[in-house]
């Protein structure tokens, strides 16, 4: 549950874009015990076999080790997402998996182990959206054997950011100074009514920029033919997606898609 909570407070890196995440925060807020409760009558898609199929659908915002709460407001953990390849990897009626992704992608723990285990299965894997695709999402998506887009989804944000709020200039305009008692110069970064140093700042910096590195070179072990400039935080429809190389294919229907795998 922190890895998703840090997250979209601005505590931990983020493969999101910014105003999904926000989205997904203000319903976490919005809606009480007593309506989330409701969503009991909703259930989050399970993992399902199709004539040798096992498909795994990942939809939702991406976290690792979520609450029951986190996943009835649609989140989706890595953990089940694994567990379920895990089970269709040691079922011998399952041939191939596929993964239905509808995901504006999520936080960083979790995504690339989850990505290395979908490009290490020794079964035939497909990737495919008909809606969205980023970010985290893609991160997983892109180490499937093949990834198959619809023409009008979105499809990429290949990168990282940090939100850290700075309410320094608000404390002090109330009156209030805090003071930071602390060991290590990179501790208590972005602590709410401290503004980030130099040292604190460049740490942060250094910290998205390895995780970025670190995703597009997860992408070019399967996706060879995308450029580095198509990996600097921008979104694709698919048919562009297509031309960029970060899809393999573009089918109008995940049963089209099937048809082809």
């Amino acid at each position: 549950m922190r890895f998703l909570t840090n997250g979209l407070s601005g505590r931990e890196p983020l493969l999101i874009d910014p105003t999904k995440a926000k989205d997904h925060a203000v319903l976490a807020e919005k809606f009480g015990f007593t309506d989330m409760l409701a969503q009991l009558f909703g259930q989050a898609p399970a993992p399902y076999v199709v004539d040798g199929v096992g498909i795994v659908p990942i939809v939702g915002v991406i976290g690792k080790g979520l609450s029951p709460l986190e996943k009835m407001m649609g989140a989706v953990d890595v953990n089940d997402v694994s567990a379920a390849i895990d089970a269709f990897a040691a079922n011998p009626e399952v041939e191939k998996v596929a993964l239905q992704i509808s995901s504006p992608g999520g936080t960083v723990t979790g995504v690339e182990e989850l990505a290395n285990k979908v490009r290490n299965l020794s079964k035939p894997t497909l990737a495919y959206t008909d809606s969205e695709m980023a970010s985290a999402a893609y991160w997983i998506g892109s180490a499937a054997d093949r990834v198959v887009a619809s023409p009008s989804s979105t499809v990429g944000s290949i990168g990282v950011y940090m939100a850290i709020p700075d309410y320094s200039k608000a404390a002090e305009m109330a009156g209030i100074k805090m003071v930071v008692i602390k060991s290590g110069k990179f501790k208590g970064a972005g602590i709410e009514g401290t503004s980030l140093d130099e040292n604190q700042l460049g740490n942060l910096q250094a910290s998205v920029d390895t995780i970025h590195a670190e995703f597009k070179e997860a992408v070019n072990m399967k996706r060879k033919m995308v450029k580095a400039e198509a990996m600097e935080g921008q979104t694709f429809s698919g048919k562009q997606a297509a031309q960029q190389g970060l899809v393999t294919g573009l089918a109008d229907s995940f049963n089209d898609a099937l048809r082809s795998f």
